[in-house]
């Protein structure tokens, strides 16, 4: 059963990291097979072939050179320029739109004219959205592989088996597009786009916030925290499957003319409905297996999302001190405590790691409004924008990590002196 809940995971998690890169992907060929340019199909088949084989070199690089994959100016760089390039693109597509409709009889032909400066473009876009989510997914997997069983071959399968879900509903979604409305096509694949910008800004804005490269108000890391948690993340995440997926449903259920073309013979009927039907079958298969990926993200978000956050025990200073027994830790995932201090209530929480021994830390960050953290699985996260905090790094200062709170331990307690805990007052004084 842990076998088979690892790969799982696995499979989950390269769906979500795949699935963007797929989901993009797939409506650039659709935009250009609509619009009869799949002559330039190729540039983009030749940008992700080239992606693929950059992120497995990417990340064996960065693996064997001991890099830190989850540098935040390198990930919000990598954000907000895919970002800008995927908001290009939507300029892109609703320029070209109104063109197409003034070019109907023409067959769209002059929209996009073929070219090495359309193809360099198309090839520089699909390698970059690509190769954005390939590295990390590589990175993820090669983590994983000691951790589902004894054999990384499970760990093969169960991410494999995202990356294919998430290729076959790029390829579904450019097989089921081929006549569907272009107007709702333009309409619904430009919102998609939108929603994927706003979630590629926020994040990236989150991770210049936490090395301080930007500055930041309360409001605005109200904003970011709210796009950026693990919730919202799903729901754009299902936003972007399940709209394209409603639009082929609906299509896959539009009824037959109820008269025929005036002056059409039998076989040009039996023709026509046969690519009624087989228009259909594309479409609708495209849809339910856009909205059975819907299905199985949010029920993987719910049990994800099952984390564990206690309330706060009072506590009393003895002297100078705080005094916590060890045992009240060990026994608990995660104990919380707060001690008031000059009428400010003071947060703070511990727990024990394996191995590490016990990690006290306040329940704030230096960034974040004062929502504290909780835990999800083996991870500890911040309850405002979702970042999961490794638990070796309690105790380190800046970004989204908790405000440090010095502590020891004597015999069979937890000692913590009262003028440290009354160093972090000020924070929880702000009320921000």
């Amino acid at each position: 059963m842990d076998v088979l809940l690892g790969m799982l995971e696995a499979t989950v998690v390269t769906l979500r990291e795949g699935v963007e890169a797929a989901l993009v992907v797939g409506i650039v060929l659709a935009y250009l097979r609509r619009t009869g340019q799949g002559a330039l199909a190729r540039h983009v088949y030749r940008g992700l072939a080239a992606a693929l084989v950059a992120s497995v070199g990417a990340a064996t690089l960065i693996h064997r050179l001991g890099l830190d994959p989850e540098n935040e100016t390198w990930e919000g760089t990598l954000m907000l320029a895919a970002a800008a390039l995927v908001g290009s693109l939507v300029v892109w597509m609703w320029r070209a739109g109104r063109r197409m409709r003034e070019q109907t009889e023409a067959r769209l032909e002059t929209l996009v004219a073929p070219g090495r400066r359309q193809g360099a473009g198309l090839f520089v876009f699909t390698f970059f959205m690509v190769f954005r989510e390939g590295v990390e997914t590589v990175l993820f997997l090669g983590a994983l592989s000691g951790a589902i069983g004894a054999n990384p071959l499970y760990n093969a399968l169960g991410g494999g088996l995202g990356l294919a879900l998430a290729g076959l509903f790029g390829f579904l979604m450019v097989r089921g597009s081929l006549r569907v409305n272009l107007r709702r096509f333009f309409m619904v694949t430009g919102l998609v786009l939108l929603l994927l910008v706003a979630k590629l800004v926020a994040n990236g804005l989150h991770e210049f916030f936490e090395v301080g490269l930007l500055p930041s108000t309360e409001l605005v890391l109200e904003v970011v925290g709210f796009l950026t948690r693990e919730s919202t993340s799903v729901f754009v995440l299902v936003l972007l499957i399940g709209l394209p997926a409603a639009v082929f449903l609906a299509e896959a259920v539009v009824p037959e003319p109820s008269l025929p073309p005036a002056g059409e013979t039998a076989p040009e009927a039996r023709k026509r409905r046969a690519e009624l039907r087989s228009t259909r079958l594309r479409a609708g298969t495209a849809g339910v297996v856009g909205l059975a990926l819907s299905v199985l993200l949010v029920l993987a978000a719910v049990a994800a999302a099952r984390g564990y956050d206690p309330a706060p025990a009072s506590v009393r200073p003895t002297g100078t001190v705080l005094r916590i027994p060890l045992a009240e830790v060990r026994g608990q995932p995660m104990r919380k405590y707060t001690v008031t201090l000059d009428g400010v209530s003071v947060r703070f929480f511990a727990l024990w790691r394996e191995p590490g021994g016990a990690a006290v830390a306040f329940d704030a960050c230096a960034i974040c409004p004062l929502k504290g953290y909780h835990l999800v699985g083996d991870q500890l996260v911040c309850r405002n924008c979702g970042a999961p905090i490794p638990f070796d790094t309690i105790g380190m200062p800046g970004g989204c990590n908790p405000i440090p709170l010095v502590s020891r331990v004597e015999g069979d307690e937890i000692v913590i002196r009262v003028e440290d805990v009354a160093a972090g007052r000020a924070r929880f004084a702000s009320g921000a």
